[in-house]
Formats: C-alpha cells, sequence, structure tokens
C-alpha cells in the first residue's frame, strides 16, 4: 500500500469519479502505483481525494472495466497487470462495434508493418523463412475455408513481427493487432479478398525470402493498401 503523498484532493468543477479515475492513472504512469499494488481501502481513498466513497467506488469500477486495476471483493483494489493485451480488450470491443474505426486502424498497420516487414527481411534466418513459407502454404490450401485461412493469415503476421526481433514493436503490434482483428474478420468474409490477401502474402514473403528489404516493406504497403480499400467498400455498402 502506497503513502499518502501522491493523493491530493481533486478539482471538484468537473465529473469527480471521472477525476478520481484520471489521478489514479497519472499515479501508475509516474510510477507511483505499481502493477500488483493495494490501494488504499476506499473510506482512505475518499478522505485523501476529499470526495464520497461512492464516487471512490464509481471510479474504481471505471478502471476496472478499462482492466487497469482489479477488484477484488473483501480484499480492495489492486493495480492490474498492465500488459497491453489486457488494456486493448475495451478498445477492442468498441472498434468492433465501430466500423468507421477501421480505417483509422489501418492507417496505423500502413505506418508500423512495412517497417517491420523491411527489418525481418534483414533479419530473417532461413529458418523463419521455412516458416513463412509453412503458414503460406497452409493459406494456400485453406483460402476457400475461411476460419482457417483468418488463422493461417494472423499466424503469418505475428511471425514477420518475431523476424523483426523487435520487443518494442513486437508490443505496439500486439496492441493494434488485437483491435485490428474485427477488420481482420469482416475481409475475411470475402473469397476475392483471401484470394487478393493469398497472392499479397506470396510476394510479402517472396521478398524476406530474398532477403529485400525494400521489396518486403513495399509488399505488405500494397497488401495492407488492399485492405484498407476493401473496408472502405464494406463501410459504403453498409
Amino acid at each position: 500500500m502506497v503513502g499518502q503523498a501522491g493523493y491530493r484532493p481533486v478539482d471538484r468543477s468537473g465529473g469527480l469519479a471521472e477525476l478520481v479515475s484520471e489521478q489514479i492513472v497519472e499515479m501508475i504512469s509516474a510510477g507511483e502505483l505499481g502493477a500488483g499494488q493495494q490501494l488504499p481501502p476506499e473510506r482512505v481513498l475518499a478522505e485523501r481525494f476529499q470526495v464520497s466513497r461512492n464516487v471512490v467506488r464509481e471510479a474504481l469500477r471505471s478502471l476496472a472495466a478499462m482492466n487497469v486495476v482489479e477488484v477484488r471483493h473483501g480484499v480492495g483494489a489492486f493495480v492490474a497487470s498492465l500488459d497491453i493485451a489486457s488494456l486493448v480488450e475495451p478498445l477492442a470491443l468498441a472498434v468492433s462495434l465501430e466500423r468507421g474505426a477501421f480505417t483509422s486502424l489501418t492507417e496505423a498497420r500502413l505506418v508500423l508493418e512495412p517497417g517491420i516487414a523491411a527489418l525481418a527481411a534483414t533479419r530473417a534466418t532461413d529458418a523463419d523463412v521455412a516458416a513463412l513459407e509453412h503458414l503460406l502454404h497452409e493459406s494456400q490450401h485453406s483460402v476457400d475455408e475461411p476460419a482457417h485461412f483468418l488463422t493461417a493469415d494472423i499466424a503469418l503476421h505475428d511471425r514477420i513481427v518475431q523476424m523483426a526481433n523487435n520487443p518494442v514493436l513486437a508490443r505496439v503490434h500486439q496492441g493494434i493487432a488485437r483491435l485490428a482483428q474485427a477488420s481482420r474478420e469482416l475481409t475475411n468474409l470475402s473469397a476475392s479478398m483471401r484470394a487478393l490477401a493469398l497472392r499479397d502474402h506470396a510476394e510479402i514473403v517472396g521478398a524476406i525470402g530474398r532477403r529485400d528489404p525494400a521489396a518486403a516493406e513495399q509488399a505488405m504497403r500494397s497488401h495492407l493498401e488492399h485492405v484498407r480499400e476493401t473496408l472502405e467498400r464494406e463501410a459504403s455498402a453498409a
């Protein structure tokens, strides 16, 4: 349990529960609260923030819904693990309900994944290339089976990220990939998009296999442009 220094009365000009939530998040960001650390009891938090216990309870519920804190009934509230996978789950739900967000996600992938493909081409081992070719082979055999094709698609992109051998990029990609799951499922429903994706994947794997970073970057960019075009068509037709 932390000391009293980081807690201060909240500005009462806004929504109190939201302000309490924001201050707790700020304390986590500043390192004053760490993953797994227990927060003071509601009564103590109410005194330090100078709000009611109901406001504290509402703030903790909000933070729990975002996977920032974990409320253990009868024990107390604890800072959650704060891994990317758990933090993006609420965002993933929101994205899955709003197709307009797909464009932003594809733009994010266009910024990130071509560079990752270039790194993968530079750092690929023979074993890496063999694994990619195996995944491409799986895609070819499952192009008429959407569920299996989607699994092979995700595995291929994940393998390219692993080959880039950059843990920071891997963590960022993990968050974006989880958010993009709904858009991938949507594009995967189209037989023509699966066929196009298969051709794109062959270009990407071929470029990486040749250890050609410029070609790998361009092949990944073209693939994601095709994804964006498909999503835009789906949005227009909806």
